[in-house]
């Protein structure tokens, strides 16, 4: 059973002591490096017990989850284990959902997720087998022709499979606890001003919002609209999963509210901008919504983003231009 790892509290006075011309860098390898060593660690356990299969990798959105699983399998390969990753994000299937109070479709249920198909995707891998896996396209919400080469881990590799419900019974269920590796990622942190500025939900939340801008076209306001909804979900499998986890990995960069804050508090202000003028666009995640409607509660979308917005402002600010190509930050930037 996995705990969650020791606490990162960053104060603003620490960031701005960073900033120095030879601060910064020395304060953005040290975070790095002790994101490097967990991984180094999960794979270490990998390695040494001939026995494990599978590595599940789960945790909430916004977790760093298909970067650490790429690092992973990485690491294992460099130890000399063949090593695959396998998305539970391309098994998605939309054709039914539920949707909250306010119409807001749920995009997080493992119901949203051909678990029969990866079931059997999976089983065939761990048996030697060859398998093209689906294929799943965020932009456009719909599963699209595979153009994957086949996947294959032979007689002694693993399959590291990624995903938010990575670590749920429909995954887990068919394999003896002996067989896998369960890890369970989040960043778990605090930045603090005279008080708390922001919490792990809060920087996962500006995460999301850099990353959707970039990747996902979504503007800001669609994110911090739809938060609720990924936040009520995420009440239902947290506890759980972290429970099946053998891993608990921080994924926080302790360097990260100095790059990510700049980045959100600019999507932050052109969302705000648009709709002051009137021309903000729907939300991308209200196109299936039961009720029709372009925002579930835009006005308690709008007053969040203002206060988000103050408490960026007094974040101190680094250009992105800072982050290491291989930085698990890169997942949320467009680098």
């Amino acid at each position: 059973m996995a705990n969650l790892s020791d606490k990162i509290r960053v104060s603003i006075d620490d960031l701005e002591d960073m900033l120095g011309v030879f601060g910064l860098p020395d304060f953005i390898s040290k975070a790095e490096a002790r994101f490097v060593r967990q991984t180094a660690e999960v794979a270490k356990t990998v390695c040494e017990n001939p026995k494990v299969q599978v590595v599940f990798v789960s945790g909430p959105t916004s977790s760093g989850k298909t970067t650490f699983t790429d690092r992973l399998v990485s690491e294992l390969q460099a130890r000399g284990k063949r090593a695959i990753r396998l998305s539970l994000d391309d098994y998605y299937n939309l054709e039914a959902l539920n949707y909250d109070d306010e119409g807001r479709p749920d995009f997080e249920s493992v119901n949203t997720l051909d678990m029969r198909l990866a079931r059997m995707d999976l089983a065939r891998l761990v048996s030697g087998d060859e398998v093209v896996t689906p294929t799943f396209d965020f932009m456009t919400r719909t599963r699209v022709e595979s153009d994957k080469p086949a996947l294959s881990i032979g007689k002694d590799g693993v399959v590291v499979v990624e995903g938010l419900h990575g670590l749920c019974d429909e995954t887990t269920g068919a394999f003896e606890k002996e067989r896998y590796v369960g890890v369970f990622i989040m960043p778990y942190a605090s930045v603090m001003s005279d008080r708390r500025l922001l919490d792990s939900d809060d920087l996962r939340m500006l995460r999301r919002i850099v990353r959707d801008v970039r990747h996902r076209g979504a503007h800001a306001l669609t994110t911090i609209d739809y938060w609720p909804m990924i936040q009520n979900s995420e009440q239902d499998y947290y506890r759980d999963y972290l429970t099946k986890a053998d891993f608990h990995v921080n994924s926080f960069l302790a360097y990260e509210p100095l790059v990510i804050a700049a980045l959100a508090k600019r999507d932050i202000e052109e969302a705000l901008a648009a709709y002051d003028q009137g021309i903000l666009a729907p939300s991308v995640f209200m196109e299936r919504s039961n009720m029709k409607k372009d925002f579930a509660n835009i006005e308690k979308a709008v007053a969040k983003a203002r206060m988000l917005h103050a408490w960026l402002d007094m974040i101190p600010h680094a250009k992105e231009t800072f982050v290491p190509k291989t930085s698990i930050l890169n997942e949320f930037l467009c680098l």
